[in-house]
């Protein structure tokens, strides 16, 4: 295991490139063990890793995935593990990894059951968080379309707590397309709206794309125009809107529950 000691060195200052500019580098960013063990089953590729403890990464590594990153491994002090943090306290490993290739749209879909769309989500809790919703409910996978935040961005690799490595997600789809490849493949497509027909008594087609819009603008006029259904949730009180990640839970598990919630 390499030892860096200075924050003049060229694999920190590539490190702290790839967190200011990630769009320039195409690296995810994992903190912890948990996650570093999800990203190397999900097929990325390490390029740095930093720990402060030898023994302690090797000793977690027992149960990790094989691991051939030897020569990416670096031992720094705990001054640069803070300056490579993106959290107050700094978890054990901080890994940059390459990401693995994402699934092609059409074979998703023609494998799927039920899918998530997400219309230009810029929040990267709430993405984490319908990533994590949507591996509990059953869901096959995420569809991102443009103008949606990275499923990369290490902000929703942390809310989607290992989802965001273990579900299919397609990102940067155009919507004309995937309309296309739906309609080709017989899916039923459904937005969430305030107008649309009661979740409660809905009846979901054996194949469903579910669409949840931007967090302050909802779904494109395109979208909603396109989607064969509407569904609207049913609220008490002088509620107008719920937070878009608590709507998608519910619509999924009314969904989820209908099926079995089949695991």
């Amino acid at each position: 295991m390499k030892e860096i000691e200075s924050r003049n060195n060229p694999i920190i200052k590539r490190a702290l490139k790839a967190i200011n500019e990630p769009n320039k580098e195409n690296l995810i960013l994992v903190e912890g063990f948990k996650l570093f063990g999800e990203a190397l089953k999900s097929g990325a590729k390490p390029e740095m890793i930093f720990v402060e403890n030898e023994e302690s990464f090797y000793k977690a590594l027992k149960s990790a995935p094989a691991f051939d990153g030897e020569s990416s491994l670096y031992k720094i002090s705990r001054g640069l593990m803070r300056e490579l943090s993106t959290v107050q306290t700094p978890s054990d490993i901080i890994a940059f990894l390459t990401p693995s290739p994402a699934p092609h749209l059409e074979d998703v879909v023609k494998n799927s059951e039920m899918l998530v769309v997400l219309d230009r989500l810029q929040d990267p809790g709430n993405i984490g968080t319908i990533m994590r919703t949507s591996e509990a409910m059953g869901v096959s996978a995420i569809i991102l379309l443009k103008g949606c935040c990275s499923h990369n961005n290490h902000k929703v690799i942390r809310a989607a707590m290992g989802s965001s490595f273990r579900l299919p997600i397609v990102p940067g789809v155009d919507a004309q397309k995937l309309f296309k490849v739906l309609n080709n493949n017989n899916y039923m497509s459904i937005c969430a709206d305030m107008k649309g027909s009661s979740l409660v008594n809905f009846k979901f087609a054996s194949k469903t794309a579910l669409f949840m819009g931007q967090e302050g603008q909802g779904l494109s006029d395109y979208i909603v125009s396109n989607c064969k259904s509407r569904v609207s949730i049913p609220m008490c009180g002088q509620v107008e809107s719920l937070n878009v990640a608590t709507s998608t839970a519910i619509c999924l598990y009314e969904w989820a529950s209908r099926r079995g919630l089949r695991v």
